[in-house]
């Protein structure tokens, strides 16, 4: 499973890119859970994923934890998905 971070530059919200592959949820949800731990309220996921049936408990795990959630666009086989740490980002704080 690939792991590679990616900073938005140009932005001062960081984005972690995570690839998936074809995992299975139980697989992605341990990765998924620490890089999310790792990230500042207000900072964005993006899960690249060829598994289907990552996306069902993908959103109820967001639901849970409060992390906005939207689907990005599909290229070849992968799905994208977007997340968005609860909370307010750095600037929203000021």
């Amino acid at each position: 499973m690939l792991d590679p971070t990616c900073p938005n530059r140009g932005s001062s919200v960081t984005t972690v890119i995570v690839d998936a592959g074809g995992e299975p949820w139980e697989r992605v949800e341990p990765l998924l859970a620490r890089r999310m731990n790792e990230l500042a309220p207000g900072a964005a996921l993006e899960l690249h994923s060829i598994e289907p049936r990552v996306c069902d408990p993908l959103s109820q795990w967001c639901a849970k934890r409060g992390h906005a959630l939207t689907r990005g666009a599909t290229d070849d086989e992968a799905s994208r998905f977007h997340i968005r740490k609860h909370g307010l980002s750095p600037l929203e704080q000021i």
